[in-house]
């Protein structure tokens, strides 16, 4: 058995792929998984399985989702262990610091396998990539005319990949679960 965290690409965003957290949790149960956890709205799944091939195990939950709430969405998968190990680095806690910017971790769906000059920064200077690891992006969001950077659309244009981006904060909560 695999503790997973499954993270849902833009649901329940501006009205728009509405889905409720109780109503995924419950068909989750349904289709097998075990110790199935939601938090927030945002689509952050904790779940035990013991299926171990990510790549059917995203199309299994993609398609459940399609079933029952009539829309696709990318679901980014991790395991717990992996969460484990960015929440526990040195580099995560360095994002603690108190300096008026915030502070990110983009999950792309699969690898981009090309390294990127670090630091990267996008064509505003609101968003700047401090690290990259092929499939995680850390990030810092600056203030811009009044508003900040969000790394997602910056980092999908920059890999072509679908991806989802967390705060610290939800990353350690998910991890209380």
């Amino acid at each position: 058995m695999v503790q997973y965290i499954a993270f849902l690409r833009g649901i329940n965003v501006s009205g728009q792929k509405i889905i409720k957290m109780e109503a995924l949790r419950s068909v989750l149960v349904a289709a097998g998984f075990i110790d199935v956890k939601t938090y927030i709205q945002s689509g952050n799944i904790l779940f035990t399985t013991d299926l171990q091939e990510t790549s059917l195990l995203i199309l299994r939950l993609e398609n459940l989702i399609e079933k029952e709430f009539r829309f696709r969405t990318d679901v980014i998968l991790r395991k717990v262990t992996d969460i484990e190990s960015i929440v526990s680095s040195a580099l995560f806690s360095s994002l603690r610091k108190d300096t008026g910017e915030k502070y990110y971790i983009t999950f792309l769906k699969h690898e981009y396998p090309e390294p990127l000059t670090i630091p990267m920064f996008s064509k505003n200077q609101d968003v700047e990539i401090i690290h990259q690891n092929h499939i995680d992006f850390y990030s810092i969001s600056r203030l811009h005319k009044g508003t900040y950077g969000f790394p997602n659309s910056f980092i999908e244009k920059l890999t072509g990949i679908p991806a989802t981006t967390r705060n610290p904060n939800t990353l350690e909560k998910i991890l209380k679960l």
